[in-house]
Order: C-alpha cells, then structure tokens, then sequence
C-alpha cells in the first residue's frame, strides 16, 4: 500500500477529533487527555511523514519504535487514572495512590512527557533522510558463522541451566513474588564474580538468540522453515505462562519475529500490524496480573474489584511515572541527591566494582535505598524523566529528546547504507528492540548493551569463526577467513 501527500489531511483529521472531543469534557478530565492526544497527534505526525517519505509503511525503523514505547509510557498510565475515575485505584501503584495526585498535577507534569516526545520527533524527522528499506536483500551469513551462532546458543542455555540446578534458581514456584523470592535467596549466597559473570552472559544470551532467530526467519520461505519458526514461538508461549516468569523477554521475542519477518521474507500489513500490536499490548498487561497469582480464579477475584480489570492494576508505566513524580517532590523537598545520579547514563559501562575506588550505584538502586526497598528483589526502572528532573528538569528533557532524536537518525542513515549486511540487519534490529530503555531507564543506557552484549557477542563470533577456519590435520593448509566478509 502507497501513500502520497496524506500526512496533512490524516494529521488535521486528528487533531480536529481530538479538539472535538475535549470540548465536551469537563476541565479535571481535559487536564488528563490534553497530554495524550498531543502525543498521539505528533506519533501519527511522525508515522505519516515517514510513510509519505518512503513510500513504505515505517514499522522497520527505530525512531518510530523510540516515539512508540515513549508514547506508551506517557499515555497509558493517563488511561489507568481515567478509568479509574480520575484518581490512582487501590490496584494502582501505592506511590501514585499516596500522593492522591488531582487531574491538573498530572496534566501539568505529564507536559514534560509533551515536550521530550516534540523535541525527539522533531529532530529526528529533520535529519533521517529518506530511503526505503528493499525486503530480503540481507546477505546470509556463512556456514561456519551460523554453525558458531547455533554453538554458542546452546552452550548457553547449557551454562543457566546447569546453573539453575546447582543453586535451586530454577526451583518451582507458583507466583512471580515467590520466584524473585527464591532468586534473592539465591543471588545473597553467590559469590559476586559469579553472579557479574552471570548477569553480563544473560545480556549476551539474547544477543545470540537474536542471531539464531534472524537466521531461521530468513528462511522461512521454506515451509519447514516456517514451521520451526511457529514451533519455537508456541514453545515460548508455554514456556512463559508456566514458569510466570519475566515476560519482557516473550514480548521481546514476538516483537523480534515480526520485524525481521517484515524486513526479509514479506512486508506486514497496517492492519496487521494495529491488531497484533493492540493483542501483544493487552497480552502483556495480562501476564503482569497473571504472573502474581497462583491461578486465573485467584486472578479473577482480584480484578472483580477494580472499576476496570486489568486497565486498573499496576504495571510497569505506572511505576516509570510513580518514580519520577515521587523523584520530583523528593528534590522539591530538598532531598539530598548524590553525585553519581548526574553520571547515571554512563556509570554501568564502567570497569567492575572490585576495580572502582568508589562503590558503583545507579540511579535505580539509589531510589531503591531512599524508598528502603533495596535487596527485597523488587526493581524500580529510573527513567529518562528522572534523570532529567534531578538535572536541569525541562532544559534538560528537550535537551535530552532532541539529542536523540538526532543520534537515532543518523543510525538509521548509517543503516540504509548498510542494509544489506547480516550483522547491520541483526544490529539494528536489536537496537530497535531496546531503544525502549531510552525512555524506560536513561537516554545512554544502550551504551551498556553495546559494551557488554554486542561487542562480546561480536568478538565470539570472530574466534569462534576463526577457530571452525582452521585447516584439518594432514588437509591442506588455508587462510584462517577472520575478515568481516565470512560474518556477513
């Protein structure tokens, strides 16, 4: 499907609606989705450019999977609070309750949400250029590479599992509060190296998995091909809602398969995409709920509760929000904020503890100690608009969205021309995959994924390459291939 010089009538079309609409609101209820529709107004901005640009639907493209997570993280808790009747339920996140914020405070500070969205689009429509992005034309790794990828895979699911059962972390249990239980039980008993080597391999894990994916996707022209690819995602499935485990790794995965489906084997449809993308959204929300009980009447009992189901309960939006509102009445109150909150987008690429002067903490854990949680197994994410409240605040989100608006777009200009390259492909699909981090964490918190997860992943392969290329004993002696060609 072509668009051609749509953006101003679809975009004028929705801000006409939007205007309509909160005409007939009251006021309290235009404070809240004032905000909202402004976003979903400059997301549908950015979509339609782009599309117009291209000629190509833009789901392949990372700033608009920046501006998509980022306009869920704004938006969505604003639903919780509407549905809720205005007001943080007894399902909602207990920060956001105890401050019993009123429908202008969330609108006043959800403006800084506006302003970091406007800042990044902006700048990223302004220096991403254009170029469309031809499906399938991504070279195919060599025998030995994929050979290596399919190695390193199962050494490490060999390596967590052996792990599980040697320390009892895979120990059954029903609920997730019970499995992080046992994991900090675990983790206190570890020795520290042991549990830094095992943190960074986890990271590595989906890098490979990454690897192995987009090599059988591009594939699935086959139709055995495209049987195991259905296979693997059911097992994953299952796996997911038995163990009630982490479920950002099984939407990560679903949304993984879909992006390199569309960029090598056959381009999805919009209304394929806003169904399975409404669909993974609520899955994701269910799992969250589903995963705190011990089963669906358990489940079932609790929502019967709350004035929405499962649009009511806490979730990890609402926690990114609590944090940074509770962030901005800590500093508001003259709370003490240390030094290293203002290096928190760099100080995870720094070397490990046991070589720092210093004690290593990040933002995240800080928050954690002040709010007394720390070492409980909960997580609390930071979030960009922490990091800026504890900064310059409004200077520093349009700072901080315009930069990356302009880092981003210069990566997918870097990438057309790249387009081609197997590793390029699975790089830029996995930065697309984690570019959420940007909102959810801080703006440089990939540098993390790079240094310790990309750049380890790279170098394995090269040996591992390199080490499949040696000749035979008695074969004839060849050049060990360490050139880039042999990873395409």
């Amino acid at each position: 499907m072509r668009t051609k010089h749509r953006t101003v009538p679809v975009v004028f079309l929705a801000v006409f609606l939007g205007a309509l609409l909160l005409a007939f609101m009251t006021t309290d209820e235009r404070y809240v989705a004032a905000p909202g529709f402004t976003c979903v107004v400059m997301v549908l901005w950015l979509w339609m450019t782009l599309w117009d640009r291209d000629h190509e639907i833009p789901f392949f493209d990372v700033g608009v999977f920046c501006a998509l997570a980022t306009l869920v993280y704004t938006v969505y808790p604003l639903v919780n609070y509407w549905v809720d009747g205005l007001q943080f339920d007894f399902l909602a996140d207990s920060r956001l309750q105890s401050y019993r914020i009123l429908p202008a405070e969330l609108g006043f500070f959800h403006l800084r949400h506006v302003l970091y969205l406007f800042s990044f689009v902006v700048f990223y429509v302004l220096f991403r250029g254009r170029g469309a992005i031809q499906v399938g034309n991504v070279s195919t790794p060599s025998r030995s590479t994929q050979h290596v990828i399919v190695l390193f895979f199962l050494l490490f699911i060999g390596y967590f599992f052996l792990l599980g059962i040697l320390t009892g972390a895979n120990y059954s249990a029903e609920t997730y509060g019970e499995r992080i239980a046992i994991w900090v039980d675990v983790t206190s008993t570890m020795p520290l190296l042991l549990l830094q080597i095992s943190g960074k391999l986890t990271g590595i894990l989906f890098v490979v998995k990454l690897a192995l994916l987009l090599i059988v996707v591009s594939r699935c022209r086959q139709k055995k091909w495209l049987v195991i690819l259905l296979v693997w995602v059911t097992a994953e499935i299952i796996q997911t809602f038995i163990l009630k485990g982490g479920r950002s790794g099984l939407v990560l995965f679903l949304m993984a398969t879909a992006l390199l489906y569309h960029r090598m084997i056959k381009h999805l449809s919009m209304k394929f995409l806003i169904t399975s993308g409404a669909s993974l959204f609520i899955f994701f929300i269910f799992l969250g709920f589903y995963r705190a009980y011990i089963d669906f009447a358990s489940l079932q009992a609790a929502l019967s509760q709350a004035n929405a189901g499962i649009f009511s309960g806490s979730n990890e939006f609402q926690a990114s929000l609590g944090t940074a509102y509770d962030v901005l009445q800590r500093k508001i109150a003259g709370a003490d904020l240390p030094w290293y909150l203002y290096i928190n987008d760099f100080i995870t690429i720094l070397p490990p503890q046991q070589l720092m002067p210093f004690e290593k903490v990040s933002a995240s854990e800080w928050y954690l100690r002040e709010i007394g949680i720390s070492g409980t197994g909960q997580g609390l994410m930071w979030g960009v608009i922490s990091q800026s409240i504890v900064g310059l605040d409004w200077i520093e989100v349009a700072l901080r969205g315009a930069l990356l608006g302009y880092i981003l777009a210069r990566f997918h200009r870097w990438y057309l021309k790249h387009q081609s390259g197997f590793l390029a492909t699975f790089f830029y699909v996995f930065i697309c995959l984690k570019v959420y981090y940007t909102f959810r964490d801080t703006t440089f918190s990939l540098l993390a994924n790079l240094v310790w997860e990309i750049i380890p992943f790279y170098i394995l392969l090269r040996l591992g390459v390199a080490l499949l290329s040696q000749p035979r004993s008695g074969a004839p002696a060849m050049r060990i291939a360490m050139s880039p060609r042999n990873l395409k």
